[in-house]
């Protein structure tokens, strides 16, 4: 029967969960689909750990005392498809694939064909990717599961987003404690996110033209026209990343370096190429903030670097 207006509130709408951080929906997804059993979870070889935050990743995998293993990462930290395929055989319930930087570069439909055939659940890891409302991108929306991380991209201090993708693995409410404060929702809805994908896209493209003819560093991703990037991720050469970073920090240029430092339990003799790539990665802002004039003056800081430095 036609009705005088819409009462249907599942109707067009995302499956999801506003949280408090990307950390917290992830940690509710392995809580929620452990039960009573103690699950088993793929991650990538590249999750990163700071003395003031811990990670966001594996502390609730520590958290959940589940069991884990890794797999191998390529030089664009896309995943190692044949190893990926190699650890889910050995009982793998839960993999994770993380969009690190705002870029994926990695086969999702063969990630997602390898796990339904294992049996085992794919998780996306979009804090850096923040395509919840992008029609234009497969992001977010391959895995059972995908996790956001909003003051990555908006205005907030806090606040995360769990959406669901397999309506058959609902999961339970988020307990209030861990849902995202009522400004965080004001924030994400008031957010011109077609506005904040162009500023940040033009941004990433100025800086790959002006640091172009550097070669003292590699640009790790060509910009896609469906990429909305988190950073301006470089890998600086010649052990020159930390010299550099401090460089920029005493001219008032902070940037960061995501994931200088990996989690111990990745070992670095199974891991070369993410020890490698941690000892080399710095990361640019391009969020909105940014104006065109910072970007400009950043890249001369860094040029003006090498030159002093070669």
């Amino acid at each position: 029967m036609i009705t005088k207006s819409a009462t249907r509130k599942n109707n067009c709408t995302l499956d999801g969960h506003f949280t408090k951080s990307a950390r917290t929906a992830w940690g509710h997804v392995i809580k929620s689909l452990s039960g009573s059993r103690r699950v088993k979870l793929l991650l990538p070889a590249y999750i990163g750990f700071t003395e003031r935050e811990g990670s966001g990743v594996f502390d609730p995998v520590s958290e959940n005392k589940s069991d884990y293993s890794f797999y191998k990462v390529n030089s664009d930290l896309s995943v190692d498809l044949a190893d990926f395929k190699k650890q889910l055989a050995d009982g793998v319930n839960l993999a994770l694939v993380i969009h690190y930087f705002g870029f994926c570069r990695s086969d999702m439909a063969a990630l997602k064909q390898m796990c339904t055939d294992a049996n085992a659940t794919l998780i996306e890891d979009c804090a850096h990717a923040f395509h919840l409302e992008a029609s234009d991108s497969a992001l977010g929306r391959i895995g059972d599961f995908s996790f956001y991380s909003l003051h990555k991209y908006i205005a907030t201090e806090s606040g995360g987003f769990l959406k669901v993708n397999n309506k058959k693995l609902e999961v339970p409410p988020i307990p209030p404690e861990d849902a995202a404060a009522p400004e965080v929702m004001m924030q994400y809805a008031l957010t011109d996110f077609n506005a904040v994908k162009a500023i940040r896209r033009r941004n990433y493209a100025h800086y790959a033209n002006l640091l172009a003819a550097v070669s003292q560093i590699e640009i790790m991703f060509a910009l896609a026209s469906e990429d909305a990037p988190q950073t301006f991720a470089i890998r600086v050469k010649n052990s020159k990343r930390e010299p550099l970073y401090f460089h920029l920090m005493q001219r008032g240029m902070p940037t960061t370096a995501l994931y200088y430092r990996l989690i111990d339990e990745i070992p670095a003799s199974e891991y070369p190429e993410s020890y490698s790539i941690a000892g080399d990665i710095l990361n640019l802002p391009v969020h909105q903030d940014t104006t065109v004039e910072d970007v400009e003056e950043l890249c001369a800081a860094i040029i003006a670097f090498f030159e002093e430095n070669t």
